[in-house]
């Protein structure tokens, strides 16, 4: 017993440990160290406890926790149900030779003579009360002097009511025509496309419009319209439509201008100056380098 706590003295002065670091790293009282390391047992209130401890001990400071135990008591049983190592180092496990328990046939038999018992009352509880109920004739239910099974199945005529003649209603008012004073272009976009407008020379909007939008801009004297997928973009001038402005993928420029004759209205496809020129809010042109054009994706 003395060279237990001389071992576990000697294994953490060794390890430059204190007591209080080897509490810190395995929670065990500074004071309980001591008395393993000073043999003094009397301090731990059972044996089952001090095993514990010393195995705990013993593991921390990289020791044999089977030789610590062994010095203990001599003893080199670990303490797990069921495992025991000797002296020698031979490990071995205690069995159960009790066979496995087997199914009770017994309780099967009488569990299914249960259930066919169970099944036949249902059978007859069926037949002989509920069928019966649901199949019962219903009682005829007694008619009026002069009234047979046949008359009573045939049932009087319905005078229709008088149909009334419908008045006809007014003539409706003709719809007023829409007049255009200036230019109104309304696109109907049909595939993704860049768009830019100027109106009177201002520019009132540009970027891509998606498939299934119409937008409209008018002019007092001219709207022009630049598109970067012209086969996707369908335009509409005072009310006649005018197709599609070019090919899918076709880079186009319409200048939409107010001329005397509303039916002369044409577009013109070359590029007007003032789209390659930089428009001030108020539509003058002025002297700035527009940046490069960049062809916007279909």
């Amino acid at each position: 017993m003395t060279q237990l706590g001389e071992m576990l003295k000697a294994a953490r002065e060794e390890q430059n440990l204190s007591l209080r670091d080897v509490e810190k790293a395995i929670h065990i009282r500074q004071h309980l160290l001591a008395a393993l390391e000073e043999n003094n047992l009397k301090v731990f209130p059972s044996p089952v406890i001090i095993r514990g401890l010393i195995r705990n001990y013993a593991k921390f400071l990289n020791l044999d926790p089977l030789e610590a135990l062994m010095l203990y008591d001599g003893n080199g049983i670990i303490p797990v149900k069921g495992h025991r190592r000797t002296a020698s180092g031979i490990e071995f496990m205690n069995l159960s030779m009790t066979s496995r328990r087997r199914i009770n046939w017994e309780f099967v038999i009488w569990g299914a003579l249960f259930l066919i018992v169970m099944g036949v009352g249902g059978f007859l509880t069926y037949g002989t009360v509920i069928q019966p109920l649901a199949t019962a004739t219903p009682t005829k239910t007694p008619r009026s002097t002069g009234i047979t099974e046949d008359s009573a199945l045939v049932l009087p005529t319905v005078t229709p009511p008088p149909t009334n003649t419908a008045t006809p209603l007014p003539p409706t008012d003709t719809t007023t025509p829409i007049v255009f004073t200036g230019v109104n272009v309304e696109l109907v976009i049909r595939q993704a496309s860049w768009v830019q407008i100027l109106a009177d020379d201002v520019k009132v909007f540009e970027g891509i419009l998606q498939p299934d939008t119409n937008r409209s801009w008018t002019g007092q004297r001219r709207v022009a319209i630049r598109a970067g997928n012209g086969g996707g973009v369908e335009v509409i001038v005072n009310g006649i439509n005018r197709g599609l402005m070019g090919a899918e993928g076709q880079v186009v420029d319409q200048l939409w201008e107010k001329v005397d004759n509303p039916s002369e209205l044409a577009p013109t496809n070359e590029t007007p100056a003032f789209f390659n020129e930089t428009l001030t809010p108020t539509g003058e042109v002025g002297n700035e380098t527009p940046p490069p054009e960049e062809t916007p994706e279909g």
